[in-house]
């Protein structure tokens, strides 16, 4: 990495003209991302764009160059009033890391951090990823509502947040075994490993029947993304999710510098991270030197401060989420359908049509319901053009010799309508966004992954340099695999 430009002490943080280059180049980037350019150029031109603005900050000795492309913010924003937290209420917050570490390691933690954690908040950290898995986990499908990815959200959001929960399945109990013993970390790998295994599985169908006329695709593209990208004005709704975005990123590393100011250590600035001008991560910046010296119970307090933040988060906007799913946004239910099922080698199939995407409209006529789908789908005859409006994309299929393209059509519910105002939905969509966003960003954190927060838990805590190498190769690894059906699908 270069060396940043400028001193910190040079640097000012100059927030109007921030807001301004900021408004400029993510209208850019979304204007070229729903083009009609090709993806490759879209890309590529938003890359350039990111640079060129990251480059206009620093000659407004606002930013410092990590690397081209790459920028930071600094400022003195916040240190204050660490300090006053640190000295009023460090019980409290000693208390609230602990609890995230075990949340994070389970059981575990009473061999990974021996005497720094009491058994009593070892129970209670366990007790907490349990109730958070069967109680809380089910309704992170809620905020889908308000997430653009066509592989994930048609697939989740006509789905119950309890389904069939009161049939515990013998896998769930696994599961739930498995947290309790290893904590979040555990349960995490565990899901990338599964995801991991599909794509592995996609792949090979696909390596095997390459040499066919037809090859089998189904594995990749039916596959449900265990990784792909939240981008607030893509992804995400612009607003709603910048705001979450920022309330996490706060929350997260503030939360670090209160930690480190309790450990008497000192914080030289805070700030972000950003693409160019767009924020990626926030941080704060304690000194590296006296962080060393610490004790390894301090060390990991500090390390694990920004993740039992985001989890307490996570249960705070959970209240006001599950109130207004139940009480307020049972009036915005919107009834829509969707592709359940292409048949192999249809006309649909070879179209490329995606299952699971939201269906529109059939040759022209609205479909918000099965029936009005199949009384626009009865004038379909034997060789005629069928058009199909997805939220994908628009698809002209010539049906076969029985009138059909091979698609099953599958009808949900969904939150949408106009009623009770776009204020109120807007406000639960921040929450909701802000409720699934903290619990994500604090289980990821979790994972042994250079940068990561528990990355460096894992080495304070582990003597052995080369196995915690080795854990994190595989879960990069798993991360990776875990992308390709979103990638595949682009």
């Amino acid at each position: 990495m270069a060396k940043p430009q400028e001193s910190v002490s040079k640097q000012r943080f100059r927030p109007a003209l921030f807001t301004l280059l900021y408004i400029i180049f993510i209208g850019i980037i979304v204007y070229l991302w729903y083009s009609s350019l090709p993806k490759a150029y879209s890309i590529a031109l938003a890359v350039v764009s990111l640079i060129v603005g990251g480059e206009l900050m620093i000659k407004s000795n606002s930013f410092s160059r990590v690397t081209y492309g790459i920028y930071l913010a600094r400022s003195r924003l916040g240190l204050g009033l660490m300090d006053r937290i640190a000295s009023n209420n460090s019980r409290v917050w000693n208390w609230m890391s602990d609890w995230g570490l075990v949340m994070g390691f389970g059981l575990f933690s009473l061999v990974l951090f021996k005497k720094d954690i009491s058994k009593k908040t070892v129970a209670m950290g366990v007790i907490s990823v349990v109730l958070m898995l069967t109680l809380v986990l089910p309704f992170t499908l809620l905020p889908f509502s308000y997430i653009n990815i066509p592989q994930i959200t048609s697939r989740v959001q006509g789905m119950a947040p309890y389904g069939n929960l009161g049939a515990i399945s013998m896998v769930g109990v696994a599961l739930l075994i498995a947290a309790a013993l290893g904590g979040f970390v555990l349960f995490m790998i565990i899901a990338l490993a599964y995801g991991a295994g599909l794509a592995v599985y996609g792949v090979l169908l696909f390596a095997i029947t390459s040499l066919t006329t037809v090859p089998n695709t189904t594995g990749l593209s039916n596959s449900i993304p265990g990784v792909a990208p939240l981008i607030p004005g893509i992804t995400l709704p612009l607003a709603q999710g910048l705001l979450a975005f920022i309330l996490i990123l706060v929350v997260h590393e503030f939360s670090h510098g209160v930690l480190a100011r309790i450990s008497k250590v000192k914080v030289k600035s805070s700030g972000f991270i950003g693409i160019g001008v767009v924020p990626i991560g926030a941080f704060v910046e304690p000194d590296e030197k006296q962080i060393s010296k610490l004790s390894r119970k301090l060390q990991n307090r500090i390390s694990v401060a920004g993740m039992s933040a985001n989890l307490l988060f996570c249960l705070i906007t959970f209240v006001p989420t599950i109130l207004m799913f139940y009480y307020v946004m049972p009036h915005t239910l919107q009834t829509y359908t969707y592709i359940e099922y292409v048949v192999p080698n249809s006309p649909a199939y070879n179209a490329h049509l995606m299952a699971g995407s939201t269906l529109l409209s059939w040759n022209g006529h609205p479909t918000s319901n099965v029936t009005d789908m199949e009384a626009a789908a009865k004038g379909d005859a034997p060789d005629s053009m069928v058009s199909v409006a997805t939220n994908v994309s628009t698809y002209s299929i010539i049906a076969n010799q029985t009138g059909k393209i091979g698609v099953i059509v599958g009808e949900g519910q969904r939150l949408g309508g106009a009623n009770p105002g776009p204020v109120v939905s807007f406000i639960y969509s921040f929450f909701a966004l802000s409720f699934l966003l903290n619990f994500l960003i604090a289980l990821v954190n979790f994972l042994p992954v250079p940068s990561f927060d528990g990355w460096r838990i894992f080495n304070t805590s582990i003597k052995n340099y080369k196995m915690v190498k080795y854990l994190s190769t595989f879960v990069i690894l798993l991360v990776l695999l875990n992308a390709l059906p979103w990638i595949w699908n682009l």
